[in-house]
Parts: C-alpha cells; structure tokens; sequence
C-alpha cells in the first residue's frame, strides 16, 4: 500500500464518527456554549444577560457558527462541528511540511492513525468539547515543538504556536501543558537557543492581549463572575485519592509509566509526546472533578505516542496505521460504545420531552428549572426554540443549599447578595413570558445530594414570581422533568 494512500485511508476509516457528530444530541457543555453565542449574536451582553462561570474565549470561539447560523438558517450545531473540524485541518495543514520532515514513513504511519483516532474516534460525544479543541489545536504545536527542539523551526510554527494559544486560553488549567512543553524544550536546547526562539513571546502575547480583551469587552468577567466562583464553586470537587485511583487518572499514569520507560530513549519527539500526555493528565487532574472529558487530550497524547511508538517498533508504514487504528477502536470501545449517544436518541426520555415541546409551542420561547445542562440545551438546539433564563442552570443553589445544610429555605431577608441575584433575574426570565416552563424534580438534581428539593416551591417565596407562575399550567410529565404551557397571553 503506498504511503501517500495512509491519510485518505485513515480518514475514511474515521469518517463514521466524523459524520456522527453531525446528528443530533450535540454534546450538552458544546449545546449550552453555543446557545449563548447565538444570544450574543442576537445582541445580548455575556456576563450581564447570560450569566456562565466559563472564561469568554470558548463564547467567542462559537461566533462565528453562531453568526453563520443566523445569516443562513443553517443548523447552529451542524456549523459548530464543520467550524472546529475546519481549525483542526488548518493546523495540521500548517504543521504538515514538518511532519514530512520530522519522522520516518513507519512512524508517520503510526502517527497519521493516531492523530485520526485522537481526534475523531476517542472524543465520540465529546467532539467539540474545550478539551477536543485543545487537542485539535495542539497536534500542530506538537509537531513543531518536536521540530524546534532538533533546530528544524520555521515560521509556520509562530502560527501553530498562535492557535495553540488561544486554545490554552480556554481554561487556565491548560497553562500546565505549555509550560511543560516548553520547560521540557528549555532543558534539552538550553537557555541561549531558547531565548532566540520567539514562540514563547507570541504565546505570551497572545494571552496578554486575550486578557486586555476581557478587561476591556467583559469586565463583568472579573467583577461579579470570578467572585461569584470565589464564594461558591468550591463543592463540586471529588477526593483527589478516589480521583488519582480511579478509572480515568490511573490508566493514563500506568500507560505513561510503560510507554515512557520503553520510548525514551529515542530522542525529543516521543519525549514531547510524553510530556504532553502528562501534562494534559495533570491539567485534567486540576479540575478536580473526574469527568471523562477533562482527560480527552490526555488520552489523545497517549494514543499519538503509542502510534509513534508502533511506527517505530514494526516494520511497515501500513502495519503502524493497521495496529494503530486497531488500538484506537479498542481503546474507544473501553469508553463507550460507539454512536452509543447518537442510536439511542429516539428512543430516550429526552427525545420524548422534546417532542412534547414540540407539540405544545413549536419553535416557543423556553425557561428550565434546573441545576444541570441536561437535556436542555442539547434539546433546544434540535427544536430551533428560544432560551430565556440569565443562567445556563440554577447551578449556585447546590452551593447554596448543600446536602449538609439543615432542611428548608433561608428566609428572604437573610439570603446573601448572590442568591439574591438568582431569585431577581429568575422574576426577569419570567417576566419574558416564555410559552413554556421545565421544572427538574429535585430528587432527580444530583447537587443535592438526594435531599427533597422543590424549585418551584424555593420560587415562589418571592411574590412575583409567584404570581408569575399562575400564567402556567402543567402539559406532561416525562422522567424527571415536567412542562408546563403558558395559558394566559
């Protein structure tokens, strides 16, 4: 089989799950984030009509999509996946010269199934994530980190090392893995050829004019949202030794361990490649929440060093991409099963609810109670119907009202500023008037650890929005969520 034929190969045998990310449920974190990039196009201030605790770059991210879908009718969630596929093949193609030039055929073999399983076959319902675009975006800062650390830089790594910087400014824990990369590339070039390099600087640039940018369009960012997360987003966190031991931490640190130990050895480029993947272990790790796609870019270094280490250890270009495609469907299948989200949709709970929206108020405005981002968001952008609430989801309350705290409601006059907040701009939604209410039982609301919980009943302490309410009428009851319609005009 001829080299050349290996990438057509490997992305026809990737294409199922390519395709899969384009029907519906869009994942739920990527559903919420591109709903409000589509209320900013329509004109709505983020942090001020659309509360969230996430930075502003992943917002700013889904404009273009978002605006897209505005100006064509096209489907937001269908534009979001082509948007960040085409960033992911722009910077491969900026890296794609160095990659010729950098690795054997074997090794590229493995690589080429590698990056394909990395990106398109492990994130399966996770495409799109920030942490899938992070490794999208990192594949070629890795190529020309491997290039610049045997002193074959160009300046196409200045813009690799630019994309690669705005995707580490999604989340501050990302700092970890450029700082680990570059550390690495400081102790093997030394520190004369690593001050002549200007990949540093454009990285630093890039994230000071990041931060001038939130000061200058978003201040609300650091008045009001990262205090918020100061008082309150501090629950939500797993024990870090049931996190270093469980099924997420540890099969990254062993994999590590024994690719490590038997790759070493040979020179910068697998080095790099373990760098990174501990280096995104540790970012995941941070988060302290053990959620499987914290680890997505982890798991991607992973899988690129073991298709460098298969390129390496067997005898042909096309029995590296055979093994390696081999291991990655092996490895996705530890996940999950494949378009496990994508087949059983129909038949869920969530499609049955959004039917019923459908046929109550098609296309109406929607206001949910609840402190998740499931179903909602992901519902909402297959049924083309309006958010209205300030908040994703009422995630303060579970911080509020922790499964320690005694029974009951703090009364009115006791509450802090920020539950204060919460209730005031619940009365605003409200007064919107959406055509339809979802209210999440409470028993069914993981924050509150099982404890009775009844939002509706939290509401309607406030007289407004008690009086609000009487507007509504129940329809149905589906799972754990119940609809109501607005019956008065």
């Amino acid at each position: 089989m001829a080299e050349r034929k290996l990438p057509i190969l490997c992305l026809l045998l990737g294409l199922p799950w390519l395709i899969a990310a384009f029907f519906p449920p869009l994942n739920h974190d990527s559903a919420a984030v591109l709903t409000w990039a589509q209320r900013m196009v329509a004109g709505e201030r983020l942090y001020i009509d659309l509360i969230d605790v996430n930075p502003p770059m992943i917002f700013w991210l889904n404009l273009p999509p978002a605006a897209v879908a505005a100006w064509t009718g096209v489907s937001a969630a269908s534009l979001l996946v082509a948007w960040y596929a085409l960033l992911t093949v722009l910077g491969l193609t900026l890296a794609g010269p160095a990659f010729g030039r950098l690795f054997s055929a074997r090794e590229r073999g493995g690589l080429i199934a590698a990056t394909i399983g990395a990106v398109v076959i492990l994130p399966a319902h996770s495409f799109t994530q920030r942490e899938h675009v992070l490794l999208a975006l990192a594949l070629p800062y890795l190529i020309h980190a491997a290039a610049r650390a045997q002193n074959q830089a160009n300046r196409l790594s200045w813009l690799t090392a630019g994309l690669f910087a705005v995707a580490i400014c999604l989340k501050p824990h990302f700092l970890l893995i450029p700082a680990a990369i570059e550390g690495f590339l400081l102790l093997h070039r030394g520190g004369r050829a690593s001050l002549r390099d200007p990949v540093v600087p454009i990285m630093a640039g890039v994230g000071s004019a990041y931060l001038a940018s939130v000061a200058l369009l978003t201040p609300a960012y650091f008045t009001t949202i990262l205090p918020m997360m100061a008082e309150l987003y501090t629950n939500a966190r797993a024990d870090w030794r049931g996190l270093l031991l469980g099924d997420q931490v540890l099969p990254l640190v062993l994999g590590s361990l024994v690719l490590g130990c038997l790759t070493w050895r040979h020179g910068p480029s697998p080095r790099l490649l373990l760098v990174f993947t501990v280096s995104a272990s540790l970012a995941g790790f941070s988060q302290m929440k053990g959620w499987d796609y914290h680890f997505m870019a982890a798991r991607g270094g992973l899988l690129l060093l073991l298709g460098w280490s298969l390129g390496r250890w067997l005898r042909t270009p096309t029995r590296a991409a055979v093994a390696t495609v081999a291991a990655s469907l092996a490895y996705a299948s530890l996940l999950g099963l494949p378009f496990a989200a994508q087949r059983g949709f129909a038949e869920t709970p969530d499609a049955r609810l959004r039917d019923l929206m459908e046929q109550t108020a098609p296309g109406g405005s929607v206001l949910w109670f609840t402190t998740s981002l499931k179903p909602q968001f992901s519902l909402l952008q297959t049924t083309g119907s309006t958010y209205v609430g300030h908040y994703m989801s009422l995630w303060p309350l579970p911080e509020l009202y922790p499964a320690s705290a005694p029974a009951g409601f703090r009364p009115l006059v006791q509450i802090s500023e920020i539950e204060r907040t919460l209730i005031a701009t619940t009365a605003a939604d409200l007064a919107r008037k959406p055509d339809l209410l979802v209210v999440t039982d409470g028993a069914s609301e993981p924050g509150f650890g099982a404890r009775p919980w009844d939002h509706l009943a939290y509401f309607r302490r406030d007289p407004g929005i008690a009086a609000a309410l009487t507007a509504y009428d129940p329809v149905g009851k589906i799972a754990g969520w119940t609809l109501y319609r607005r019956a008065q005009p």
